[in-house]
């Protein structure tokens, strides 16, 4: 394998430098190739925009025509796709999952050099484990327990009595509240605030009284957080976010709720206090989930839905209020025809009429 010698600006043929001999590939991406081994690949990309040198994947067989018509020197297709090309294969059960080993080999995520900036601001009390890396203008509090490998990038806050494990990356300008937990191998994305107060106050006579906020947000290992997304601290115990979920970009998880195991949160998903997910559930883009309410293990809540009762039942769901799937679609079905349905009556209410008067006379 060549060195790297890319550029900073780089581009998909040259995304690190690196290049692989196919079979060499292969083996890394957990592969087995059919045709020439020795092809060299410099780079991964799509079908419609590969080059020559590029490999890429074709998952479905309406694809493989475009991926044998593109410069690209291999491709990357499932066993029943085995036989279908003249290119060089790397055959593999998942394809998707493959491309995107290449995509690493080729593009690795580059990391904090390991020390601490002289701009940094270190509290009292810190324990930093091995190989942590703290960026220019980063401040980290009193008490705070940094486990082995952690990237704090510039411009990051960690609070006081905030404890994070070995691998996880803070990126810049996020907000890291008091006595919170992140476990390992986490990633916070920029400008995400895990800590924040629940929105928490008792009507009065002399207006908004503020509940004070003095729990904490645990999230457990392998955890993703994406840009400018708020977790908000519990009153008391703590909010709870999973192992291994994932929440993109913008998302609002409100105080005490408790976040399951391996969900999925899409963007701009609203999630009120005291809510529960079970483990697996996905929800689509704009989801909002009512205060007090559970969504049990494997649902999935279709984008835009509003979710406002407890849901049980396995199962799709959308709508406003999120309800069965088919059973929204037939509502929807239903509101389509009513301009006609209206339209309908109206004729019918006119003729009725008239049938009526010539009773009269």
């Amino acid at each position: 394998m060549a060195q790297s010698t890319a550029k900073p600006d780089g581009g998909a043929n040259a995304m690190n430098g690196a290049q692989f001999k196919l079979g060499e590939l292969a083996e890394l991406i957990d592969g087995t190739v059919l045709g020439d081994s020795s092809v060299t690949i410099t780079g991964v990309s799509s079908v419609d925009s590969a080059s020559e040198g590029h490999i890429t994947y074709v998952a479905e067989p309406e694809v493989l025509p475009r991926g044998e018509q593109s410069p690209a020197a291999a491709l990357i297709v499932p066993p029943e796709l085995a036989n279908s090309s003249r290119k060089p294969l790397v055959i593999t059960e998942d394809p998707r999952l493959a491309f995107s080993k290449a995509l690493a080999l080729f593009a690795p995520r580059r990391r904090l050099a390991p020390g601490v900036h002289p701009t940094a601001i270190i509290g009292a009390n810190v324990q930093l484990g091995e190989q942590v890396a703290i960026g220019a203008h980063a401040f980290v509090g009193d008490n705070v327990l940094i486990g082995d490998r952690v990237a704090i990038h510039p411009l990051a806050y960690v609070g006081h009595e905030v404890t994070i494990g070995d691998d996880t990356e803070i990126h810049p300008q996020t907000y890291i509240g008091d006595r919170v937990v992140i476990g390992n191998r986490c990633i916070i994305h920029p400008g995400a605030v895990i800590g924040a107060d629940g929105f928490g106050y008792l009507q009065t006579d002399q207006g908004h009284h503020k509940i004070p906020q003095i729990g904490s947000v645990i999230i457990e290992d392998d955890v993703e957080v994406g840009a400018n997304s708020t977790i908000d601290r519990a009153t008391v115990s703590a909010t709870r976010i999973g192992k291994g979920t994932k929440i993109d970009d913008q998302c609002h998880i409100a105080h005490n709720c408790v976040i399951g195991e391996h969900c999925l949160l899409c963007g701009q998903v609203g999630i009120a206090g005291s809510a529960k997910l079970g483990n697996g559930v996905i929800l689509g883009g704009q989801v909002g989930v009512n205060d007090h309410i559970t969504i049990h293990d494997g649902i999935v809540i279709g984008a835009g839905s509003g979710v406002f009762g407890t849901l049980t039942k396995p199962g799709v769901y959308s709508g406003m209020p999120a309800r069965p799937h088919h059973e929204d679609m037939r509502t929807l079905a239903a509101a389509h025809r009513l301009p006609r349905l209206i339209k309908r009556v109206k004729e019918l209410e006119k003729r009725l009429d008239e049938l009526e008067g010539r009773k009269e006379e």
